[in-house]
């Protein structure tokens, strides 16, 4: 009788503790963290020096954080933070998740004013420029990575390389214009005069057969009695057209574009990407030119119309908008824009 009872006893000893490794083995998998696969993120608009830049952690099973960003600064312990780098150079962000799994990663951290000692891009063109022959033009500018070049002929964009050859069709004053990496606060300026084509004779004059003029006595015709002028006569009979008008020039009033701030141009374009809108509902916003340029996730160059018919029918999600508008018009002339989207349940850049 008891040799049953201690038997009893250890069996539900050992299933007590069977329950226990379970349970614990569930609360260990639910709670761990792969330090392989930390997911933390950085977000910035430029990543600079004096600006804001986002840390954000989506890592699973995360309950704690501490976040060293490599400057000596001091450590902040929150799922998202912010932090403004003062000075630029190479930082490494290390994140300890738990308090035992870290990750670190690499940032690096412009001058914020190196565009202002960089300045304005310098255009150097040809001194004489005629029509129809190909004109070489060359930039001078640090750190350029994108250039847009009008000649002044064409609305719009007419290269993208850094060393552009162009054949003007016209003649005349052009203005050469030059935008650097999508920055319209410093768009660099050159005129330059286009010669007209000198179109050489075929036929040269054979001066050796030239039969030069006479003395105006071998002209002179004997003198006779004076006579009326029949022209005179005849124009007694014309009738005189009677005065133009004068018309006062009155100053042509610039035309505006209406008002658009980032966040309605945001839910609008949202629309062109449900298929709602199209890229001519945006034209009175861009002063109808749908070609401006447009840089995309900091790194493709395109037309805002290729950017219309690159988002129509995707589910798209925007992380920033930035404007470029002219002062006197309000018209829209560049845009940057950084946006994700969905394929296969998934977020990423496209």
């Amino acid at each position: 009788m008891n040799q049953k009872n201690i038997d009893i006893r250890i069996v539900f000893f050992f299933t007590i503790l069977l329950l226990a490794g379970i349970i614990a083995f569930i609360v260990q998998f639910f709670n761990h963290v792969d330090c392989e696969d930390a997911k933390f993120y950085i977000f910035s608009d430029q990543s600079q020096s004096e600006e804001s830049i986002e840390f954000y952690d989506k890592t699973p099973n995360a309950k704690s954080w501490v976040w060293d960003f490599g400057d000596g600064s001091e450590k902040d312990v929150r799922k998202h933070t912010f932090h403004i780098y003062k000075n630029p150079g190479k930082y490494y962000v290390t994140l300890t998740i738990n308090g035992g799994c870290t990750h670190t990663k690499e940032l690096v951290i412009k001058d914020k004013f190196a565009a202002d000692k960089i300045g304005t891009p310098k255009i150097i063109a040809p001194r004489t420029i005629t029509v129809g022959q190909p004109a070489y033009f060359k930039s001078i500018s640090e750190d350029a990575k994108t250039w847009e070049w009008a000649f002044g002929e064409n609305k719009g964009i007419d290269e993208t390389s850094s060393n552009p050859v162009y054949n003007f069709i016209t003649p005349g004053e052009k203005t050469i214009t030059l935008v650097i990496n999508g920055d319209f606060s410093r768009v660099a300026k050159k005129i330059i005069y286009v010669h007209p084509r000198v179109i050489k004779k075929t036929n040269p004059l054979d001066v050796s057969s030239y039969e030069f003029e006479k003395k105006a006595e071998a002209f002179a015709l004997p003198r006779g009695s004076v006579k009326k002028d029949p022209l005179e006569e005849m124009l007694q009979y014309v009738p005189v057209a009677p005065k133009a008008k004068t018309i006062k020039d009155s100053t042509a009033t610039v035309k505006k574009a209406p008002k658009m701030s980032e966040d309605q141009f945001e839910i609008l374009f949202k629309k062109v990407a449900e298929g709602s809108k199209v890229k001519d509902d945006f034209a009175e916003f861009l002063c109808d030119d749908l070609d401006i340029p447009v840089v995309k996730n900091d790194a493709d160059l395109l037309t805002f119309a290729q950017l219309c018919a690159s988002v129509k029918g995707k589910k798209i999600k925007i992380e920033s908008i930035r404007l470029n508008k002219d002062k006197q018009t309000n018209c829209i002339k560049g845009l940057n824009i950084s946006y994700k989207v969905k394929k296969y349940l998934i977020w990423s850049k496209d």
